[in-house]
């Protein structure tokens, strides 16, 4: 399971996602990974490393606000 799932509850909050079984935080890691164009394959602090990067651009952010709201 992602390590990083954990620093994005403020960002769940705000798109109104709130995973609390394994399959939801899986689910999520998977539409997030795909988004920033990683594989389940990847390792967790490499794909951390892509989300924090999009999640300073304003536009990528919003690529993954969009596919998080998806999920609800």
């Amino acid at each position: 399971m992602s390590c990083y799932l954990r620093h994005l509850k403020p960002l769940f909050g705000k798109v109104g996602i709130t995973p609390e079984t394994k399959e939801e935080r899986k689910r999520i890691d998977l539409a997030i990974r795909t988004v920033v164009g990683k594989s389940a394959d990847n390792p967790c602090n490499e794909v951390w490393r892509e989300v924090k990067a999009w999640l300073q651009d304003g536009g990528k952010k919003n690529a993954i606000v969009e596919e998080l709201k998806k999920l609800r």
